[in-house]
């Protein structure tokens, strides 16, 4: 079944923010975690800014500096010869390393109880990168309410520990409290269950295997204080020849129905020359109430998939 988007509008550009320095420039607000909170929805933002560009035949990427002190902004130049810049999500440097040409942190967004409207947007220190494994950025969060405290899973990046997944709690908002990294490199996509009935923590998480061995999958885990996690189980793989083919990934984490617990994922096919990343798409999995790593049932067509030119063409196709 193929979902119908019933609303168009826009709530954020770049253009309706104020970067954190002059010297850099907002390209990108998007995938945000979303949560009810007293009377209204609250958003954790990500936003990408990027250096004031350096000469034709360099490329400046930026990175946060965390040699004691204030972490600071720093750019590193790298000569743009050799290098594969085809993908604008990551450079590939003639070296073969990877690097972004962006750096993300997060933002408060408070929204009407409806979520059409913006009430106010908050840079909090506690969500900027000060840590040295998110020297590259922080990305991607997804929250996850247990009683009166807010679980935020976020995407970490840097140089010596790759791409990671840390997390952070909060009461309010205002303030957050870093409990490190959960899940090692190179794990993404976490997202954490609300409740389960033996009161321990689930997630389901996405790891990539960087040997070919197995394609980027769904995993679920468990953990007695969402901290350390174990009991790693497959729960959903690609699927070849459909439209998922490539790699699945969490989305939003699961909400509860009176079936069981349903989560929306995204599967990914293959690159073409129209696509040069894959085409995303959005498909459901129901997973049993009792045992949180068992599939009951799974989309078999996408919900939802691009139609429309904002949804086929800019930033990333």
């Amino acid at each position: 079944m193929t979902v119908s988007v019933s609303d168009q509008r826009v709530l954020l550009r770049p253009s309706d923010l104020e970067p954190i320095g002059d010297d850099r420039s907002i390209v990108g607000v998007f995938n945000p975690a979303a949560t009810r909170f007293n009377d209204g929805i609250v958003l954790l933002l990500r936003v990408d800014e990027s250096p004031t560009p350096g000469s034709a035949d360099m490329l400046a990427l930026p990175r946060i500096e965390c040699l004691g002190g204030e972490p600071s902004w720093a750019v590193d130049t790298f000569p743009r010869e050799g290098a594969d810049t085809s993908d604008p999500r990551e450079f590939r440097l003639a070296d073969g390393a990877m690097r972004l040409p962006h750096l993300a942190h997060l933002r408060v967004v408070r929204l009407s109880a409806d979520g059409a409207t913006v009430r106010s947007v908050s840079v909090v220190p506690d969500l900027l990168p000060t840590e040295s494994w998110e020297e590259l950025g922080i990305e991607d969060p997804r929250i996850t309410q247990i009683g009166d405290t807010y679980y935020v899973t976020y995407v970490a990046i840097s140089r010596h520990m790759g791409i990671v997944t840390a997390l952070m709690t909060t009461n309010d908002f205002r303030s957050f409290t870093r409990h490190g990294i959960i899940f090692p490199t190179e794990n993404k996509d976490v997202v954490i269950l609300p409740n389960t009935p033996d009161h321990e923590f689930v997630a389901y998480h996405r790891p990539v295997s960087l040997s070919g061995v197995s394609a980027p999958s769904i995993l679920s885990s468990r953990s007695p204080d969402g901290i350390h996690w174990g009991q790693h189980r497959m729960l959903i793989a690609p699927r070849p020849g459909m439209w998922d083919c490539v790699k699945v990934g969490a989305g939003a984490p699961p909400i509860r129905v009176p079936e069981g617990w349903l989560m929306i994922y995204h599967g990914v096919d293959g690159n073409s020359t129209t696509s040069p990343v894959g085409t995303y798409r959005a498909g459901a999995v129901l997973i049993d109430a009792e045992d949180p790593s068992r599939v009951l049932a799974r989309s078999h067509e996408p919900m939802i998939e691009p139609h429309h030119p904002h949804e086929t063409t800019g930033f990333v196709p």
